[in-house]
């Protein structure tokens, strides 16, 4: 035991010690923008072809790393290089994100966490680079800060790695699995595909009050898994929103297994079969056909279309359409969050819920659940087995050390409701576009400030370009390079694909 954890900690020095070293990356770009001698054409296929990478020192190994968000807020991250890594060969990301993300604290043995993951083997035996973001409360996957987060990380990776840019894959468990759906509604651009696992679809929506639109799942691929006694996330549930999602036009695969609850049991079975249809799946930036809808201008964007600002005051057009279904809410909570470094016997409240059970029974802060209905619970798997023998509208009772003092509360879990699975709170716009050769036809629904992305793969910058704006020819022109524009979007994403070089910006009246 001694042996092994003396090996974690060199492992964790040696990761400290191999990002701490200063990255010339922006430096070196800089240098080539300011050379007057390179033309906008060999500058573009200087950055498109940029191999300047270093051998890592050790490979087989994991890295910790912490990135920076402000002044007062820093995330820790964990790289695993496999073995095989070679940095001559464009190497995908598989991305996977944890469960219990509005704890207080990260995880404090980001190593052990991330070994103790069941896609490692199959990351080694593929020679693909693994990431795990560490989240808390701050730093949330749905909030704008916890997904500008995580695109962080991947582009210090992009800096240090091959990567392939086409190849980044996202998954997770639980509030992991709920978070990769969120970006494929939200933000999709960065990656290829989305394995949401026993996730939810609405998680980030409810928590952010943002409105999700499920057409926009048609621009990305994603295979979900749900198992049918998940207390959390049933797939009694969950199939009526992926059958929802698929009338929306989403390109998904949708799978249940039976006889588990809220557990990753079926990882063995699964993850290879993910990882094969991972393999399968490449990212195509330049989609001929891109359906695009957002309430606000941070998730204003997929790929090459844009919604820079919205004109909420116009009727939507018929086909901006709000796809819902109603839930029957079945599931109990008794509302609070438990203290995980607690050691004691029993559960001690670290906070409670606003309108839950838990505080209009009177549950309080620091509070020491040590039983209900009278059973002994000495630890939270006792006394949510207790929870989960109760249904909606049945009356319960918690015995509670409080100052040293045993008390007896008594409450009552909700009874069942109706409810729409999505609120459409917020006014939205959409976009209908498409494009082949130089020609750009758009429809737009409640938009006022449109762009398009210019890239030289996609169109032939030695011919006119033609955009088409409901029914409105708006451009019909040459689009050149835009050397700082170039500059400042690879800065900004380092990728080698998505290496737009110019932007287009329409006032649509």
């Amino acid at each position: 035991m001694f042996k092994k954890n003396l090996f974690f900690i060199l492992v964790f020095f040696l990761c400290l010690n191999l990002f701490s070293r200063d990255s010339d990356f922006s430096k070196k770009i800089s240098e080539l923008s300011n050379n007057i001698d390179i033309s906008n054409d060999s500058l573009f296929n200087l950055l498109k072809h940029w191999d300047q990478y270093a051998q890592p020192d050790s490979t087989g190994v994991y890295l910790v790393y912490e990135n920076i968000i402000n002044d007062t807020l820093t995330a820790p991250y964990v790289v695993y290089i496999p073995t095989s890594y070679d940095l001559n060969k464009k190497t995908p990301i598989l991305v996977y994100l944890h469960g219990g993300v509005s704890m207080p604290d990260f995880i404090d043995k980001p190593i052990e966490y991330a070994q103790d993951n069941p896609s490692i083997p199959f990351a080694e035996n593929n020679n693909w680079l693994m990431l795990f973001p560490l989240g808390n409360i701050h730093t949330m996957w749905w909030d704008i800060v916890g997904i500008e987060n995580i695109k962080s990380q991947i582009n210090s990776m992009k800096e240090k790695f091959n990567i392939d840019d086409d190849r980044i894959y996202i998954t997770g468990f639980s509030d992991g699995g709920s978070a990769s759906f969120h970006f494929a509604l939200n933000d999709p651009s960065y990656f290829a595909a989305f394995y949401p696992l026993n996730g939810m679809i609405s998680v980030g929506h409810r928590v952010t009050n943002i409105p999700v639109f499920l057409q926009n799942l048609q621009n990305r691929h994603l295979r979900v898994i749900n198992t049918d006694e998940d207390a959390l996330y049933p797939s009694e549930e969950m199939g009526k929103l992926m059958d929802l999602a698929s009338q929306a036009g989403a390109d998904l695969l949708y799978k249940e297994y039976w006889g588990i609850g809220h557990s990753f049991e079926y990882a063995e079975e699964e993850i290879p079969l993910m990882i094969e249809d991972m393999k399968n799946q490449s990212r195509n930036i330049f989609n001929n056909n891109i359906y695009w809808e957002t309430s606000i201008p941070e998730f204003g964007r997929t790929d090459w279309i844009e919604i820079i600002e919205l004109d909420t005051l116009e009727l939507s057009k018929p086909w901006q359409k709000e796809y819902n279904v109603k839930l029957v809410k079945k599931r109990i909570q008794f509302g609070f969050y438990h203290d995980q470094n607690f050691e004691g016997k029993g559960v001690l409240i670290r906070d409670i819920v606003e309108n839950s059970a838990s505080e209009e029974m009177g549950l309080q802060k620091n509070d020491i659940i040590m039983g209900m209905d009278n059973i002994i619970t000495e630890t939270l798997d006792s006394l949510l087995y207790l929870r989960n023998k109760k249904k909606r509208g049945d009356t319960f009772s918690l015995t509670v050390l409080r100052d040293n003092e045993e008390i007896q509360l008594n409450g009552q879990f909700p009874e069942e409701d109706i409810h729409d699975a999505f609120q459409y709170n917020l006014p939205s716009g959409a976009v209908k576009a498409r494009y082949w050769g130089n020609h750009f036809e758009l429809e737009t629904s409640r938009v006022k400030k449109i762009a398009i992305y210019i890239h030289p793969d996609m169109v032939n910058l030695e011919n006119p370009v033609s955009i088409i704006v409901n029914g409105k020819e708006m451009i019909n022109e040459l689009i050149e390079i835009n050397r700082y524009f170039l500059i400042d979007n690879f800065l900004k994403n380092k990728d080698r694909t998505a290496l737009w070089t110019n932007k287009i910006i329409l006032d649509i009246d």
